[in-house]
């Protein structure tokens, strides 16, 4: 195989004994140069085609996928797609798969499954495509179901999925099969169209797109689509620990900037901290606008590992103290919106201590142990649970300092149970956490409280 270095270099020299070019002893010397030059353009331009190869800019809003339409197959499974189990061991029923040219949304194909109740088996069809610093996917694609249903057992799967890899193809998320997918879909329908932006992870290299049924019936896959939507024209200004993003149609209002600011700098400064983190701060005209975009059901997200916020309102001052703190560890939720709401003073503008003090003269303050374990601290009434999480962060502040609080973030990280939280938490203060209870009860005991309405949590 010809070198291409070798073959430029020796054309700029015009040395035939690379390029061994025959040419009769009589032919004048400006031929002969002629033939050197006309080479040399050819090798030059063969140069420029094989070093902008794999540099192929992104094309916005064209299909990244070949063979969406499963028209070209090749053993049954069609080209540049593959079939990837995702449950289930080899000797179970296996669910049902193949090309289908009796129903199609357009062409000649589509792509069926076909499960019943003794399926164990499952796979998705699946292709990957390489991309380049982007933000957003956009999914398309056909469906048709007839008679899905999910039985115990089975798996809310009868979509489409999105998988997000890096350079290395290490996953981004791996607590799920997915990172994104279109709404699970059951029932009969005849077909129809889905078509949802996402947002992909910073530094994402590969997207995985995968069909995929994991309940009864029969669902077929036709023209499916991913592609870059046109970016979106963002204008940017930048303070110490934020850049502010807006649509040219609805700018930050003025002063909401340096308020956002200064909100930052007076969290971190009763944190005890120097944050030196940058917070990509979107700003959406409305609702309905940040929906489409976003595909969400809400107003706002929320990227941790981008550091990024995605909302509809100009200023911030929730998590914003998350992404101060989180930098020192992610302790349980109840410290972590604690922290917030101690920071704030207030819950739905009435003071913590005297809500929390409210609550423990009726009956209905959480234990720590609630407040803590996960799973109960989710069931309890917010008005109860978020008022009792602030006033104990606050108590443990004023008693020990701020220095202490920041420790436990170090040493209760990624903790979930009671019995772990306070190993940790007696090594750090020096106190049993269930004295430290009783302690914080008797000071709220102690509290003034306003004996009114006011401080029921259902007013």
């Amino acid at each position: 195989m010809f070198n291409l270095n070798e073959i430029t270099a020796a054309a700029k020299r015009g040395a035939p004994g690379i390029l061994r070019f025959k040419t009769r002893s009589k032919m004048k010397m400006a031929n002969r140069i002629s033939l050197y030059l006309c080479i040399w353009g050819l090798v030059a331009s063969l140069a420029v085609a094989i070093s902008s190869c794999g540099k192929k800019e992104m094309s916005y809003d064209t299909n990244l996928l070949n063979n969406p339409s499963f028209e070209d197959v090749s053993d049954g499974i069609p080209k540049h797609w593959t079939l990837v189990p995702f449950r289930g061991l080899e000797n179970q029923q296996v669910v049902e798969y193949g090309i289908d040219n009796n129903e199609t949304a357009e062409g000649e194909n589509s792509w069926r499954f076909t499960a019943d109740p003794g399926t164990e088996r499952w796979y998705s069809l699946t292709q990957e495509v390489e991309v380049r610093d982007i933000t957003h996917v956009r999914l398309r694609g056909w469906m048709q179901l007839e008679s899905v249903k999910r039985h115990p057992k089975q798996y809310a799967q009868c979509n489409f999925l999105l998988t997000f890899y890096d350079e290395n193809h290490n996953r981004f998320q791996e607590v799920r099969f997915a990172d994104k997918r279109t709404r699970f879909k059951y029932g009969t329908i005849s077909w129809f169209h889905e078509d949802q932006v996402f947002r992909v992870p910073k530094g994402t290299r590969y997207v995985a797109v995968q069909c995929i049924l994991g309940c009864d019936g029969n669902v077929w896959f036709d023209n499916v689509e991913l592609s870059v939507p046109q970016p979106l024209d963002w204008q940017s200004r930048s303070t110490e620990n934020f850049v502010f993003n807006w649509l040219p149609e609805r700018p930050f209002p003025a002063g909401s900037i340096e308020n956002e600011q200064r909100m930052f700098n007076d969290f971190a400064k009763r944190l005890g901290t120097e944050s030196d983190i940058v917070i990509h701060y979107y700003l959406y005209p409305d609702t309905a606008t940040i929906q489409k975009i976003l595909s969400l059901r809400g107003h706002q997200y929320i990227s941790w590992d981008d550091l990024e916020i995605h909302t509809i309102n100009p200023n911030d001052n929730h998590e914003i103290i998350h992404f101060i703190t989180d930098v020192y560890g992610i302790p349980p939720r109840a410290i972590a919106e604690g922290t917030v709401f101690w920071l704030h003073g207030a819950w739905y503008d009435r003071p913590i201590h005297q809500l929390a003090a409210y609550h423990l003269s009726t009956g209905n303050l959480p234990t720590i142990a609630e407040l803590i374990n996960y799973n109960e601290f989710a069931m309890i009434n917010a008005h109860y649970k978020m008022p009792a999480a602030a006033s104990f962060v606050g108590y443990l502040v004023d008693r020990w300092g701020v220095e202490k609080l920041i420790e436990l973030y170090r040493g209760v990280g990624g903790f979930n149970s009671y019995d772990a939280f306070a190993q940790v938490f007696e090594k750090i203060y020096g106190f049993p956490c269930s004295e430290v209870e009783k302690a914080w009860h008797m000071v709220l005991a102690g509290t003034t409280i306003e004996e009114s309405s006011k401080l029921d949590p259902e007013s």
